[in-house]
């Protein structure tokens, strides 16, 4: 009895400290064919993220695989924050696959795959935020309030305010906004090819 006793009070000790729980599992693994960075430590191959890791590429990309299905690509010279349940892009440029349900963040927008088999390409500059559909729909919204959707082989480009105030579509109707017109039509398998290769390669 009196043993019995003991070793209750250990466990209760060890779960009281902390002791009883064990590192958290990786959120996924990022790999690339040169020098990148996660959390300003410079790395060369494969490397687990934890929740929250910051990644950053320079002349390489990096491929990140997460857990949850998530496949995507930092393009050169980028930057993003990775959660378990979103990626935050800083900087720079992103392809994403397999991707419903994990939201991307950038420049204020919330960009979201309608379904599993939705591509995406999203890049940023001082001015604009870009987003290509390689394939399926991509919904995108700001602070929460639905703005427009990209469908399949077609892109937009969005004010980039660095915030989550407005974004006006620089796509959408010209009477509306004054910005041009929305690209129309289905992208040429060449010019999707050219478009990935200029965002991720």
């Amino acid at each position: 009895m009196r043993t019995l006793i003991s070793t209750i009070l250990v466990c209760t000790l060890f779960a009281s400290f902390g002791f009883a729980a064990g590192p958290a599992a990786p959120i996924g693994v990022a790999l690339g064919s040169g020098i990148f960075s996660v959390d300003n430590t410079p790395v060369s191959g494969p490397v687990d993220l934890a929740n929250g890791a910051q990644l950053h590429t320079t002349v390489t990309p990096s491929d990140v695989h997460l857990e949850n299905g998530v496949e995507m690509r930092l393009a050169t010279r980028s930057s993003g924050t990775l959660y378990q349940d979103r990626v935050v892009l800083n900087g720079g440029a992103l392809k994403l696959s397999h991707f419903d349900g994990y939201p991307v963040q950038a420049g204020g927008l919330i960009i979201q795959a309608d379904s599993f088999d939705t591509e995406a390409i999203i890049r940023t500059t001082p001015k604009t935020i870009e987003i290509a559909s390689i394939g399926g729909t991509i919904r995108v919204s700001d602070s929460g309030a639905m703005m427009t959707r990209v469908t399949a082989s077609t892109k937009m480009a969005f004010q980039n305010t660095g915030a989550s105030g407005a974004q006006n579509p620089q796509n959408s109707t010209p009477a509306q906004t004054g910005a041009a017109p929305a690209e129309k039509g289905p992208m040429s398998n060449k010019k999707a090819i050219l478009i990935a290769a200029g965002v991720c390669g």
